[in-house]
């Protein structure tokens, strides 16, 4: 069995990173079951999804996606310019992130998703690679202080990064991320 590099850098087998995928479909099931209970509503964007993006389209949107993850994040890393309080502003930490998740669910007019132009499969695809870097980053036990400081950050604003796309994706409103604040 060959080994593969993960995104923090080691290598996982093929059993680990089923594993992980596995984990990580489980955490985004665990924040949508979450959510429709907060919200008291459906929220299932699989079944919405009337034009699925172009295979590659569909990869080359993803790739964008993580690499602007990356040099959003090692940004941050470098300037600790969004830490307040002990914590990153998330929204601060991602916006070219959280601005392209946005083009890819564009509304209508009317407020609506405009289900003619979205990429919500894209999205998804996404949300899913976030929640498996999550598991993968709350499984490292990093020896160096610095380097534990370092993960702990990063798992706070991924961790956040999935309620902001998880918000996007199942068309959260204002009025509800309000109450989920709360």
């Amino acid at each position: 069995m060959e080994n593969e590099p993960s995104a923090g850098g080691s290598h996982v087998t093929e059993q680990d990173s089923r594993g992980l995928d596995l984990a990580a479909r489980t955490l985004v099931e665990e924040r949508v079951r979450s959510l429709r209970r907060q919200v008291n509503r459906e929220l299932d964007p699989d079944d919405l999804i009337l034009r699925p993006t172009a295979p590659a389209a569909r990869r080359h949107l993803f790739e964008e996606a993580c690499e602007l993850y990356w040099n959003e994040l090692n940004w941050e890393q470098l300037t600790n310019e969004e830490l307040v309080g002990g914590g990153e502003l998330t929204e601060m930490v991602f916006p070219g992130l959280l601005a392209l998740v946005d083009a890819w669910l564009p509304r209508a007019e009317n407020g609506e998703p405009d289900r003619d132009r979205e990429h919500r499969d894209v999205a998804h695809d996404f949300l899913l690679w976030l929640a498996s870097r999550l598991v993968a980053l709350r499984i490292e036990r990093p020896e160096d202080g610095a380097d534990r400081a370092r993960i702990g950050r990063e798992i706070q604003v991924t961790d956040d990064l999935i309620d902001l796309v998880s918000f996007r994706l199942y068309c959260i409103s204002e009025g509800e991320m309000e109450k989920l604040a709360n």
